[in-house]
């Protein structure tokens, strides 16, 4: 008999489902999972949701004595097209060559988190699940979902009965992942934004993704992204073909990939408020502006955006890009209406980004009022920037 899964919601009786669960402490629980390094969805057996990172600060995950640790940071998800356009939910397995595992995603993993002190294990139960576990100081405490139901919930570690997971390869059709657009233009062209800890290509035909060059003024100068592939970390506009998400696919990318172009998109890993769990990015309308449309219905990045686009109102939205400006920047900015700023401040914050015109060059150097360094020149001591970011020379 097998374990019975829920998978894209399909429900099976949670009668049969215990009931399969209980037959599996009869496998052979301690064989070492044989899993290939490569990016999963992990979908409990029991309840059917998926695990998706939600929160990486270490400081929010200290173990107490007894090795008990609030996981509310670690959600997890029950309906599929949350989890197709989450890429917390992708979650790339490493393994770390002494038998242990690391579970990578949103830019860190939790190996990294427990400050490298706990690889995971990943021990097959058969029935094709598997138990994941850590052991320190000699207590050993399994991963494990909340109580079966139908809305989302969050991990635990001490719910014998929901300790089962599914591995399930990411793929282009039954594990899919996608990218919901947030705007429709008069034109009729559908745009979201991604910002994803993974590499990843589009998959579905007729879709592109878009880079800032620059930003300052009315407008921006937004440039594809040749290829097709862009690479971990780098905040894109993704042209998606409909409403549907099974129409804007995605898929990760193993290898190593760089860009190597200035970006003024910006974008944030997570965005959660719960018990003990605060990872959160403030929408400051004085430096950022958001994906929407201009009065005609042109792409622009705007100022005033509706609340459900907000993590409570108030927050960045976890995986969304967002444009960097500059004080007095318009409140509604359109593409091709970039205009340097005609007076730098003789004294600018060392913190900000100035507004700099891109180069053919991608490893000019320029000053923070925007004066490019002729080539040959060494750069005395002190902020400059590089590649679109601010870097500090001693």
């Amino acid at each position: 008999m097998g374990l019975g899964f829920y998978h894209n919601n399909t429900r099976i009786k949670m009668k049969k489902l215990f009931s399969a669960v209980i037959l599996t402490i009869f496998c052979v629980i301690g064989v070492k999972a044989q899993l290939a390094d490569g990016y999963y969805h992990i979908q409990n057996a029991v309840t059917g949701r998926y695990i998706s990172i939600n929160d990486t600060d270490p400081g929010n995950y200290r173990a107490t004595q007894a090795g008990d640790v609030n996981m509310a940071g670690i959600r997890t998800y029950i309906k599929y097209d949350s989890v197709a356009v989450s890429p917390s939910c992708v979650i790339y397995v490493r393994s770390l060559g002494n038998g242990g595992y690391d579970l990578v995603s949103q830019g860190s993993s939790l190996y990294n988190m427990a400050n490298q002190k706990l690889a995971i294990n990943i021990s097959a139960v058969g029935n094709g699940s598997y138990k994941i576990y850590g052991t320190a100081q000699g207590i050993t405490k399994y991963l494990a979902d909340g109580s079966p139901s139908d809305d989302d919930s969050w991990m635990m570690n001490r719910l014998p009965e929901t300790e089962y997971w599914v591995f399930n390869p990411i793929n282009t059709t039954n594990e899919y992942i996608a990218v919901r657009p947030d705007i429709k233009t008069a034109d009729g062209l559908y745009y979201g934004t991604i910002y994803a800890g993974f590499t990843f290509r589009l998959v579905s035909e007729g879709m592109a993704a878009f880079y800032i060059s620059n930003a300052g003024g009315t407008g921006f100068t937004m440039n594809q992204i040749e290829g097709g592939i862009i690479p971990a970390g780098t905040p894109a506009i993704i042209r998606c073909n409909s409403a549907d998400i099974r129409d804007n696919k995605i898929e990760p990318v193993i290898g190593g990939y760089s860009f190597d172009y200035p970006n003024w998109l910006g974008g944030v890993y997570c965005s959660i408020s719960v018990t003990k769990h605060r990872n959160t990015t403030p929408y400051d309308q004085i430096t950022m502006r958001l994906l929407g449309l201009s009065d005609n219905g042109e792409l622009a990045f705007v100022k005033d955006v509706p609340a459900e686009r907000l993590y409570k109102e108030k927050y960045l939205m976890a995986n969304k890009a967002f444009l960097k400006v500059n004080p007095g920047d318009a409140d509604v900015m359109t593409h091709g209406g970039y205009t340097p700023d005609p007076d730098p401040d003789p004294d600018p914050d060392p913190d900000a980004i100035s507004s700099v015109k891109a180069e053919s060059s991608a490893s000019a150097l320029y000053t923070l009022t925007g004066v490019r360094l002729p080539s040959g020149v060494t750069p005395q001591a002190g902020v400059y920037i590089k590649n679109g970011k601010k870097i500090v020379i001693k």
